[in-house]
């Protein structure tokens, strides 16, 4: 039985990427870089309206914090033989904690690991919840007023305006069209654009309601041609540039804070301006060639800095032509999915693994000095 479900659900991605199934077939995706705003909360303090991965973001902390404190909760009682998924959480954060302390050493870990297993567990539940069906497909119908100031420009540019005129009358309807169609919205159940059934119990509440069923026989479910678009209530959190960089400046402020921490504050700084270290114009003194480390050291701040940028966009850049593919890949053959879905499955898993296990050799070797010593008393 199913075998046989499994082969019905390969055949219906045929059918679909064939469109022989019209009413269900893949939209063309509307790819934005920024986290759409849900509309109606735009200007909102502090946030500048609410984005659906801001709502993400807050969804994986949710399930983190579950997780954390579901299995704190059953680790209290100690006669208690741990089995299932209880079992297999404390073999993950064990083989991670092995796996960290032969990089950190004893005596770090205990300071390094919470911030390592933190970054795995948030930034792998932030992927693999972009993996859940409803993530970037249900939503809410948001018309665009863009849409119909694109083909705006476009028309006058036709007409052989200049790029500046055009612009400016494709301005002028985007403002006309914004004040027009305000709270224009439709929730999707499905996320799928059935906009007959929709349009129609919009017109029969509100005849005056703008018009998107007058455009159904002409742009059929073509999203470039209408004027609408799904907003969806989810969008996975690591492709915002919010969260990443939020990840990255907190990731690298404790590099340097465990820096300052095991080294000092002269011995730390000495390792970017190598000048202030005790004894440092004698030893140029019997080696010139020393004298270079004041260059190394200006390269290694700089470094520090780009480190930061490193971080952002990789986890960035991944996760989010991840969820590109996945939307092209089921525009032209949804059955192809099945073998993407298990790639970036995986790719979410290394994204995770890749920023820990990097915050964690930037820390070690912030604590170390050049000449490798650890300076310890410094606790």
């Amino acid at each position: 039985m199913r075998r046989v479900l499994i082969y019905g659900f390969i055949i219906l991605l045929v059918l679909m990427s064939c469109g022989l199934i019209p009413l269900i077939s893949p939209v063309r995706p509307f790819i934005q870089l920024p986290g759409e705003v849900y509309p109606g909360t735009e200007g909102l303090p502090l946030l500048n309206g609410w984005t659906n991965t801001f709502s993400a973001t807050l969804l994986a902390w949710t399930v983190v914090l579950i997780i954390a404190f579901s299995l704190r909760a059953r680790s209290r009682t100690a006669d208690e033989v741990p089995t299932g998924f209880y079992n297999f959480f404390e073999m993950i954060v064990e083989g991670a904690y092995n796996f960290a302390e032969n990089i950190a050493g004893p005596k770090k870990i205990k300071d390094f690991f919470p911030f390592f297993m933190t970054y795995i567990l948030i930034i792998l539940v932030s992927n693999l919840l972009g993996l859940m069906p409803g993530f970037d497909s249900v939503g809410i119908w948001e018309h665009k007023p863009h849409f119909e100031e694109l083909k705006a420009i476009a028309a006058a540019e036709d007409e052989g305006l200049s790029q500046e005129e055009a612009e400016e009358i494709g301005h002028d309807v985007f403002d006309k069209v914004d004040e027009e169609n305000k709270g224009d919205l439709r929730v999707s159940p499905l996320g799928i654009p059935f906009i007959d059934i929709l349009v129609r119990k919009d017109r029969e509440a509100d005849p005056e309601a703008p018009i998107v069923e007058d455009h159904n026989e002409k742009v059929g479910f073509n999203p470039e041609a209408a004027d609408w678009t799904i907003v969806p209530f989810f969008r996975p959190a690591a492709t915002d540039l919010n969260m990443t960089l939020a990840f990255a400046l907190i990731a690298m402020v404790m590099v340097q804070f465990y820096g300052f921490k095991y080294l000092g504050v002269r011995g730390y700084l000495a390792k970017f301006f190598p000048f202030i270290a005790p004894g440092f114009g004698a030893e140029v003194g019997k080696n010139p060639i020393r004298a270079i480390d004041v260059a190394v050291g200006a390269l290694e701040l700089v470094s520090e800095i780009s480190k930061v940028l490193s971080f952002a966009f990789r986890l960035l850049g991944n996760i989010f032509a991840g969820m590109v593919l996945l939307f092209v890949m089921a525009f032209l053959l949804p059955a192809a999915n099945l073998v993407f879905f298990g790639l970036e499955f995986f790719v979410g898993i290394i994204q995770a693994l890749v920023f820990a296990l990097l915050m964690l050799i930037f820390m070690v070797g912030a604590t170390e000095s050049h000449h490798g010593d650890d300076h310890d008393d410094h606790h």
